[in-house]
């Protein structure tokens, strides 16, 4: 390299320091894309977007423990609005038949979630867009544009699956209530239009009746490999093989409410029947913390060990430096599942724990 360019990098890397330095001043408030990782929910209408939103957000407290990571809402209302919702999911296991779950949104709504340690100003946002169903089964519906402009903004994309739909009457109704193809095209034009590394969770919601022993799990997890075939092979294809990863995730939103029927109505159009698993059942997800353990563990790592320069360095700055902060997100996703049910299903570096102590490099 001539000295001249020496000395422009010298520069380059001397003003992106600069930069960094005076953003931590600033409280690492930059504009706010710079502190801000889009993660979007997408799914059609009644496939439980909102109550995994909800009983994410609500299960974080419980298994979080005493581990010094912290992650609280930021706008005015989100908490009251979040346990609305759960507030509905707790009273959906005290009748013995289940009509339906808790109603959807019916806008497109945004909940911005701090991420920090314990004490201490957060150190990066997680914003999570809910939206109406109806924009996946319409999307000729007014506002359906918005949510292709929310998902290429996005690093983490939760595709949110009706499991009944997808394993059972042989899967009949799979692709009209799943829209399998409408994700394959959404997830299309996200990785078409840059190169940032993205990952995309396979939600299996309402997933109670499949999970009850790990050959049950085993055969879910063919049943959603194959459903999403197409998906998976796209994402499998050149480049996007080295920048997209993807995982498998069942969770449990109730945990006692599970499904114990399906049939056809007279226009052949599905009816899913639940009922509780006892008379004095209650509300007892499990494993909906699994896809932010992934999400937070992937979004870390993303800016710890990403190439772009400016942001790069920005996060070590504030990131790099912080250890404690490093190894609360590594505590907790530590506890990330990859087996029973779970799986990963495209590797990607940025979903493992980085070398050193606590995850620190």
């Amino acid at each position: 390299m001539t000295e001249k360019g020496k000395s422009k990098q010298g520069r380059t890397s001397a003003e992106l320091r600069s930069r960094a330095k005076e953003a931590v001043k600033r409280g690492f408030k930059l504009r706010p894309e710079d502190s801000t990782v889009d993660v979007t929910m997408i799914g059609s209408t009644g496939t439980g977007k909102t109550t995994l939103l909800a009983s994410m957000y609500e299960r974080f407290g419980h298994v979080a423990g005493g581990a010094s990571l912290d992650v609280h809402t930021l706008k005015h209302g989100d908490a009251a609005r979040l346990n609305g919702y759960v507030e509905n999911l707790h009273r959906l296991p005290a009748s013995i038949r289940v009509s339906g779950g808790i109603p959807g949104t019916g806008i497109l709504y945004e909940y911005t979630f701090g991420v920090g340690v314990k004490g201490r100003r957060p150190a990066f946002n997680l914003r999570f867009t809910d939206y109406p169903g109806k924009y996946v089964l319409d999307p000729s519906v007014p506002g359906a544009e918005r949510v292709s402009e929310i998902l290429r903004r996005s690093q983490v994309i939760l595709v949110a699956i009706d499991t009944p739909a997808l394993v059972e009457l042989n899967g009949r109704y799979h692709e009209a209530i799943n829209r399998t193809m409408t994700v394959l095209e959404e997830v299309k034009g996200l990785l078409r239009d840059n190169t940032v590394p993205r990952l995309v969770i396979l939600t299996l919601l309402k997933s109670e009746k499949y999970l009850k022993s790990r050959e049950d799990a085993a055969a879910l997890t063919r049943r959603a490999i194959e459903g999403y075939r197409p998906l998976l092979e796209y994402i499998k294809g050149g480049e996007l093989a080295e920048r997209t990863a993807c995982v498998l995730a069942p969770v449990q939103t109730v945990g006692s409410v599970v499904l114990s029927r399906a049939a056809e109505d007279e226009s052949g159009g599905p009816v899913f029947y639940f009922r509780s698993t006892s008379i004095n059942a209650v509300y007892a997800p499990e494993d909906t913390d699994q896809p932010l353990r992934y999400t937070l563990r992937f979004v870390i790592n993303s800016y710890r060990l990403g190439e772009r320069p400016w942001l790069k360095s920005m996060w070590e700055q504030v990131i790099g430096v912080d250890k404690q902060l490093v190894a609360a997100v590594e505590e907790f996703a530590s506890g990330c599942k990859a087996d029973n049910g779970f799986a990963i299903l495209q590797d990607h570096e940025y979903l493992h724990a980085t070398p050193g102590p606590a995850g620190a490099r």
